[in-house]
Formats: structure tokens, C-alpha cells, sequence
């Protein structure tokens, strides 16, 4: 930390709806502040920062250039809640800034993008994660042990769904195509981390490439993905299949099947 007390400074980039609940829990946590805001609209910048004001305390400091708030040494780390199509543009920044970034879901939409931004992270020795938040609950601690100790047996299946009925409006970043909106990437991420994270408890930490894969869309007007049914097959004939998307509802839940035992996550696996 480039300053002289023990609070971790956070800095905000794009004080929306999920960077309310990321300051609520920051808000929980003794030794961390919430210092300052970076958006493209002042009004909301104020806003946002005198929401979440600690008694006693002055409320972070707001800006509306990008710069301004890399440049400040008193941030430790940004946290990055824009819509997906900036999320590459201001983990850059703010690793070449020399500040650890942690960035809502899904990272970025390439893999090549993603591989090159792990790169820089790794060059300039900054921690950089994808805001994952169901890799630290509880019951995937546990599920974990049960996995590496063999309690399902050999791994043969998994299945989940997410899914919720969304009111189509093509402005909004989940259609619009600009933003880089469709189930896959908003929602479809958590039917992909389960499945990654499942095959790496059973095999070492490594999860290995599918072999071959079954995707069918079905399109919104705006040219997004509206839902995704995907079957992922790797090697050993093990099959993951589930379904993202906004327009229907589902139980949202996962299952691994096993040679002698199931492991399930029911109602809302992620």
C-alpha cells in the first residue's frame, strides 16, 4: 500500500446496480474503504459515493476521468463494474497503472484478450481476478474436499440451468449487442465455471479441454443470444450440458454424476 495506515483504498469504475452490492459488503469489512469513484456521469458518481458514506467519515472521492483516479497512490485496487464491452479497456489501464484489479463476470469475451491481460497482470506483478463470488461460498469449500476424495466416484455427468424470464428491451446492456449483452456471457459464465471448476477437483487442479461441443442459440431481435443449450465433451466420454438464457425460469441448479454417488447444488448453484 502506497500509503501510511493499515485501510485498503478501493477505487470504483462504473457505480451501477452490482457495485452497490460490492460496497454494501465492502462496507462490512473493518479494514477497507471505499475512496473513490470513477464515472462518466458526475451526478451519479456523487450520488453513488454519498450512498455509501461511513458515518464520521468523508464520503470517496469522485471523478469523471479515468487517469485521475489510476493516477492517485492512495488506491490499492479498482474494482471494474461496467458493462462487459469496457471491462478489457479498463483492466489495461489500470494494470499498467500498476493496480490490482478486481472485475466483475464474465473478464472479458476473447480468449485471446484474456490470455494477453493475464500476461500484462503477470509482467507487472498485479493481482487480477474475475469477480467470481461462488468459488469463496461455504458449500463449494466442502463439495471440493468431497470431490478430491473420490466421494462421487468417477466423474460422468453434470447438468445445471440458469435461467430467468427478463423483460426484453433492447436498450438494455443484457440485448444490446454494443454492450456486449446475451445470456452466454451474463449468466451462461456461471454454467461454465461449475463445470470447469468440477472437472479441476478431479484432476488436480487441471481442467482439460473439451473434445467436441453442441451449441444451439436461440436469437433475440437485437442479434444476442436470448438463451443457449450447450453439451461440452471431454475426455473420458464426460459430458457437461445446461442451459442459460432470459427467457423462461428454471430451478437453477447443478448436478455431478458420478460412478457412485451424485453431488448436487440446488436453487441458485451460483
Amino acid at each position: 500500500m502506497a500509503h501510511d495506515n493499515d485501510i485498503f483504498r478501493w477505487g470504483v469504475i462504473g457505480p451501477g446496480g452490482i457495485a452497490n452490492r460490492f460496497a454494501g459488503a465492502l462496507a462490512a469489512v473493518p479494514g477497507a474503504r471505499l475512496a473513490a469513484v470513477f464515472a462518466r456521469d458526475a451526478a451519479k458518481g456523487e450520488a453513488y459515493a454519498s450512498q455509501w458514506q461511513r458515518e464520521g467519515e468523508a464520503p470517496a472521492r469522485v471523478t469523471t476521468t479515468l487517469p485521475d483516479l489510476l493516477s492517485d497512490p492512495t488506491i490499492d485496487a479498482v474494482y471494474i463494474a461496467t458493462p462487459h464491452s469496457n471491462h478489457g479497456e479498463y483492466i489495461r489501464a489500470a494494470l499498467s497503472a500498476a493496480k490490482a484489479v478486481l472485475c466483475e463476470k464474465p473478464l472479458v469475451t476473447t480468449q485471446a484478450e484474456g490470455r494477453a491481460l493475464v500476461e500484462l497482470a503477470r509482467t507487472q506483478g498485479v493481482f487480477l481476478m474475475e469477480a467470481l463470488w461462488t468459488r469463496f461460498l461455504p458449500a463449494y469449500d466442502l463439495a471440493g474436499r468431497w470431490l478430491r476424495d473420490g466421494a462421487i466416484g468417477e466423474l460422468r455427468a453434470m447438468q445445471s440451468s440458469f435461467c430467468f424470464a427478463a423483460n426484453y428491451d433492447p436498450l438494455h446492456r443484457q440485448w444490446n449487442p454494443a454492450l456486449a449483452g446475451g445470456s452466454l456471457w451474463d449468466i451462461g459464465i456461471y454454467n461454465l465455471a461449475v463445470t470447469r471448476w468440477v472437472l479441476q477437483q478431479m484432476n488436480g487442479g487441471v481442467c482439460p479441454e473439451p473434445v467436441a461441443m453442441d451449441v444451439q442459440a436461440k436469437m433475440a431481435p437485437t442479434g444476442v443470444d436470448a438463451a443457449v443449450n450447450v453439451t461440452l465433451h471431454f475426455p473420458g466420454g464426460v459430458t457437461s450440458q445446461f442451459r442459460c438464457g432470459f427467457d423462461a425460469a428454471s430451478v437453477n441448479a447443478f448436478e455431478a454424476i458420478g460412478s457412485k454417488a451424485g453431488l448436487r447444488f440446488p436453487l441458485d448453484f451460483w
